[in-house]
């Protein structure tokens, strides 16, 4: 299964914190992203917008180059 980068950036997040991640409301009002879009560039269904990009990259602490 080819993982995405937001996945990989997720999982690197996870392992900072020592825990599992679970978006919830002020996460998804923080990154301006909804849950359903969210899902959608998680699994690469769809291609990510710059300022997804951007918002994501330093919620999760990585380079926004990373995740484009």
């Amino acid at each position: 299964m080819i993982e995405t980068a937001i996945k990989e950036a997720m999982q690197g997040y996870e392992n900072r914190i020592g825990g599992r991640f679970k978006p919830d409301s002020r996460f998804y009002q923080k990154v301006g992203i909804n849950q359903k879009r969210f899902g959608q560039l998680l699994r690469g269904e769809k291609p990510i917008l710059g300022f997804e990009a951007r918002n994501l990259s330093q919620f999760f602490e990585v380079s926004l180059e990373s995740l484009i």
